[in-house]
């Protein structure tokens, strides 16, 4: 029988491999899109296949997972990962946009169930400071494959010069291999609900499923608010960045400080949530949000600016997300463990979805403070909803 830290370290291994694959991902798809759509309008589509693909599977992923385990979960991610870059490989080397269309929805499956390492490293722990702990090392492995993914996508982009692109899938596909050898290592029962354990009852509605409290949507939208915020600033500073004449290279080390805030804070969260508990350590990924947010309203925008404001906006993810995951995980008993954890992961989504498709309509018309600007209200309503859940 394996143990917690063994599941732990296959867990932060996952991590680590989803994680590449996503910002190889994110590296590769507009640019394979605009190199097969038949029009320039269309070059977007792959991402878009890809945000619905995660969004059509990101609640039935945590219902399979209840029934069927962590690692029976992870491994099916891992084979629509391995389909879906085999298809976009194919697609390039067939010139066929539909095929390129394909593998990105499967793509999103494959995204869909990464929103559930967080919760594997809760279940594999048993009191609140084994979480914080667990969920520190899981999701801080993270900036691993931030460093990797882009690395990688520029070194195998060019594997067979005559079909652009082509290489960067078959190397994704590759590093889905490795994440199925790697979860075949997990305890088979991790995640699995009890299909024994009656559900609670509504007493109030005449039985069937329990109501979840208010305390599991307060915690839920500040997880929703970490990840709408950041989703915003990451996706507009690039173009923000072209615009004021910065280089790619400039954007490119932006982006890296990003990822690396985003995932490095995480190996402090356990220490912090000592010192501040985990209400204070949302706040301080709200103040440091709100901070990025407030320094984005200067004037001059200079490559330090964009580093500081990217940076404090990763930091802010980091502290928001991960604090009111392991708050949430305080709000539901544990056999409505799929049920809470799918809805989390889906109204999370659903914020990311709704922030990404904002953030370049916002840019465009309005500039990177307004996009900054609209941020403040949400950070704000999470520091409403944090003081009002600690009432």
């Amino acid at each position: 029988m394996k143990t917690p830290a063994q599941d732990l370290a296959v867990l932060a291994i996952g991590q680590a491999l989803t994680s590449t694959v996503v910002s190889l991902l994110t590296a590769v798809s507009s640019l394979s899109g605009e190199h097969l759509a038949p029009s320039p309008a269309f070059s977007t589509l792959p991402v878009t296949a890809t945000v619905l693909g995660a969004l059509a599977m990101v609640y039935p992923a945590s219902t399979l997972m209840g029934r069927l385990g962590r690692r029976s979960g992870f491994l099916l991610k891992a084979l629509a990962g391995i389909a879906g870059g085999a298809l976009g490989c194919a697609a390039l080397w067939a010139h066929s946009f539909a095929l390129l269309v394909a593998g990105a929805f499967l793509l999103g499956v494959f995204s869909a169930f990464g929103q559930y390492y967080r919760f594997a490293a809760i279940d594999a722990t048993s009191d609140d400071a084994e979480r914080t702990r667990a969920v520190s090392l899981v999701m801080g492995a993270g900036v691993a494959g931030g460093i990797a993914g882009p690395w990688l996508g520029s070194a195998s982009g060019a594997w067979w010069p005559g079909v652009p692109y082509a290489g960067a899938f078959a190397a994704l596909a590759l590093v889905c291999v490795a994440l199925a050898v790697s979860q075949l290592f997990l305890s088979s029962g991790l995640g699995r609900q009890d299909a024994a354990a009656p559900l609670p009852t509504d007493s109030a509605a005449g039985g069937g499923r329990a109501a979840l409290g208010a305390d599991f949507y307060a915690a839920t939208a500040l997880c929703a608010v970490g990840f709408a915020v950041m989703t915003l600033v990451m996706n507009a500073a690039p173009l923000s960045m072209h615009h004021g004449g910065h280089s790619l290279r400039d954007s490119s080390r932006v982006l890296q400080a990003h990822f690396a805030l985003m995932y490095l804070p995480a190996f402090a969260t356990p220490w912090l949530a000592a010192r501040l508990g985990l209400r204070g350590l949302v706040a301080a990924g709200l103040a440091a949000g709100a901070a990025g947010c407030a320094l984005a309203q200067w004037p001059a925008q200079s490559f330090g600016l964009y580093v500081v404001e990217l940076g404090l906006a990763g930091v802010a993810w980091s502290f928001v997300f991960n604090g009111a995951t392991l708050l949430t995980a305080q709000t539901y008993p544990a056999p409505q463990r799929a049920r809470a954890q799918g809805l989390n992961a889906s109204l999370v989504y659903l914020a990311n979805v709704a922030a990404a498709f904002a953030a370049g309509g916002l840019l465009h018309w309005q500039g990177w403070a307004a996009v900054n600007l609209a941020c403040l209200p949400l950070l704000a309503a999470g520091a409403w909803l944090l003081a009002r859940r600690a009432a």
